[in-house]
């Protein structure tokens, strides 16, 4: 059974998200790039959620006709995606963070079954130790911008900072969880904090 983050209520409003995305796109650089898995995978996901029209919306706003799995393409076209994207999940999960942490878990799982994410995956099987302390080399493959630091503070807690990232925090969250609830570990949590404009931290847990 998965393990979410559980939050009573949202902790920002579909307005803050929407200014918050804006932000986000207009700092963005051509040279801020993510791989074409993550915009096929939100277009795959999107159909069998909300179907052939949902995709279509989300493949409109991105500005292109088709994707390739390992080019890479600005995030600000992928923001513009998700943003599409989380707007049109909102009421099927109730808010915009849920929505954000779906799409987060997907851009996971699709990485994980990529050749890279594959690759990546012999250095740690099912071991969640290994896993993230291989985290910030995982994110140096699938995104050509930010800084990753991992530090352990305890044997089954662990903290995860990002810099200069352009993906809202709680995609972050369901990254994490995805990734975490395939390995051995029981109870895992995950709990992000904005830190600043585009710095973000995680505490990770389990057990």
């Amino acid at each position: 059974m998965n393990q979410e983050v559980q939050v009573d209520v949202p902790r920002f409003s579909r307005e803050h998200w929407e200014r918050d995305f804006a932000r986000r796109i207009s700092l963005a650089t051509p040279a801020d790039t993510a791989r074409g898995v993550f915009c096929i995978g939100l277009l795959k996901a999107m159909e069998d959620l909300g179907g052939a029209e949902a995709a279509r919306r989300c493949l409109q706003a991105s500005g292109e006709t088709t994707f390739v799995e390992l080019f890479n393409y600005p995030i600000a076209t992928y923001l513009r995606m998700v943003a599409t994207a989380v707007h049109l999940l909102a009421a099927k999960y109730g808010d915009i963070e849920e929505s954000l942490r779906r799409i987060g878990r997907r851009a996971a799982a699709d990485f994980r079954e990529s050749s890279a994410g594959r690759a990546v995956g012999v250095m740690h099987g099912s071991d969640a130790r290994r896993l993230l302390d291989c985290l910030p080399v995982v994110y140096r493959i699938a995104l050509s911008f930010g800084m990753y630091e991992l530090s352990w503070v305890a044997p089954a807690h662990a903290r995860f900072a990002v810099r200069h990232t352009f993906i809202p925090y709680p995609f972050h969250e369901g990254v994490l969880l995805e990734l975490l609830e395939k390995t051995k570990v029981l109870r895992p949590k995950v709990l992000g904090r904005q830190t600043s404009a585009l710095d973000s931290e995680y505490d990770i847990r389990w057990g």
